[in-house]
This record gives C-alpha cells, structure tokens and sequence, in this order.
C-alpha cells in the first residue's frame, strides 16, 4: 500500500519524507498548510493541527518520532533499525531523544525569548551546545550516531542538528559538522529536501 503523508514545505513532515526517501517506499504527499490545519478533516489526522501526519492501511499517526520508528520496523530488510531489545535499538531511542528533547525544544525556546528575555533565550542556546557537545563526542569515535551504520537515530538527530546549525550553535562542534556535510549528501536526503513542493 502507499502510504499518504500530511506535509506542509518547512517543516518536520520533511523528517519523515526523508526517512521514507531512505526506505524507497511509495508514498503519496498531502499539503496541509494554513487553515487547512485547522480542518476536521486534518484533525482527524492530527487532533493537534500540525504535520507530519501519515495514513497507513492500519490506521493514522502523528509525531515525527513514532512515525519514523514505526516506518523502520515495518521495513527490517533496510537496516534502519538495530534489534529490538539490542543495546544498539536503546542507541536509538538515546539519540532521538536528544534531538527532539534537547535540541530541537530549546532551540524553539531560544528563538520564542530572543526578544522579550535574553537571558532565558540565552540558557536555552547553551543547553542545546551542551546537547551538541554529547552529539560530538559520540561522533569523534564513528561516523554514525548507532553501530557505525547509518539508522533512523542519523534521520531524527541529525535533523534536529540541522535545525542547531541553522541557528549558528554547531559552529564549535567540527566532527558534528563533517557528519552534517554526510548527512546532506545522502541521495534520499536530497530528494526530500529539493524544492518547495
């Protein structure tokens, strides 16, 4: 079955759309975007109004994190996703949480207090170097975030680190930049990000 993914350009669905890239899936995209978000038929998708959203035969998800895991487990064949109860799939959960929890919320936060509390907006900037910091750590020893193969970790992680380095806060992190310069030169990668769809 083709898989239909609610997206909007800009935004995290492009983190799905690259992991589905990666997968060589079929998918179908549908653009969500204004106050098409706010449609019942949207909501029923996502209750929250936002993208990704992603309709399978079983039913409908939403959240970047679930989707992606969910994609990688249904597709074992493309290695994405080490061994369920390995050391190498708590890596996994490791890394995605880092870049959903620790990077990609306080660059948000950052950017929100930038104007009204620069003090705050700063802490937040320091968190995610900090956060960056344990990313580059990791990355001095492997080119990847898991096992030295690249996994659904490199598609979440890795897009939040984007979202860093968009923000100027990987500029102090070099085996974090040379893993991001890999990253956006993965085929996949680039057929996700091309254009503005």
């Amino acid at each position: 079955m083709t898989v239909r993914l609610a997206y909007s350009p800009n935004s995290r669905a492009a983190r799905v759309r690259w992991l589905l890239e990666e997968l060589g899936a079929e998918y179908e995209l549908i653009p969500v975007s204004g106050e098409a978000r706010r449609s019942a038929e949207h909501l029923r998708r996502h209750p929250l109004g936002r993208v990704p959203a992603l309709e399978t035969a079983a039913g409908t998800l939403f959240e970047t994190a679930a989707i992606c895991l969910h994609l990688a487990e249904l597709n074992p064949a493309a290695g994405l996703l080490p061994a369920e109860g390995s050391y190498e799939r708590a890596l996994v959960y490791q890394w995605i949480s880092v870049g959903l929890t620790e990077i990609d919320a306080f660059v948000a936060e950052a950017t929100r207090a930038a104007e009204s509390d620069p003090e705050r907006a700063e802490a937040a900037r320091e968190r995610v170097r900090s956060a960056v910091a344990a990313v580059e750590a990791a990355l001095e020893r492997d080119d990847f975030l898991v096992g030295g193969r690249f996994s659904v970790a490199d598609v979440l992680c890795g897009s939040s680190l984007f979202t860093a380095r968009r923000n100027g806060l990987t500029a102090a992190a070099p085996a974090v930049e040379r893993y991001l310069e890999q990253l956006e030169a993965r085929p996949a990668r680039q057929r996700a990000y091309a254009a503005a769809d």
